[in-house]
């Protein structure tokens, strides 16, 4: 009997070391994009292709402090993955970038805060 508890106790806490909640996935996630996102440049619209598919799944898992933010993320980089090559749009783009900047520097302020994940800082 003796045994069977034993047995039972640690599955038990084996199951809890290994349950992982959506915030702590969403932690995970965003430390596999900061990986990614470290050669971004803000003033460079073509780079966010670089981390879009990363940004779109952070988006739909993302908490909800920082879920627009990830929406302003994505779409502005849908645009600049639309704007392709095109000189003049990427330079219409460049205009929008203060916004976006300010999404992710919430987003980065919210990694650290809350998944202890250093996000490369957009300058």
């Amino acid at each position: 009997m003796r045994t069977v508890v034993m047995t039972a106790t640690m599955i038990a806490a084996a199951a809890g070391l290994t349950a992982c909640t959506e915030e702590q996935a969403y932690c995970v996630d965003l430390a596999g994009y900061a990986a990614s996102a470290v050669n971004v440049d803000p003033q460079n619209p073509a780079d966010y292709v670089k981390i879009l598919e990363d940004a779109k799944k952070l988006q739909d898992s993302a908490p909800a402090d920082v879920k627009d933010d990830w929406s302003a993320v994505v779409a502005f980089a849908e645009k600049a993955q639309k704007a392709g090559t095109d000189r003049v749009e990427l330079a219409r783009l460049s205009k929008e970038t203060g916004s976006v900047t300010t999404a992710y520097k919430a987003i980065a302020t919210h990694a650290k805060d809350s998944c202890k994940v250093d996000v490369p800082q957009l300058t």
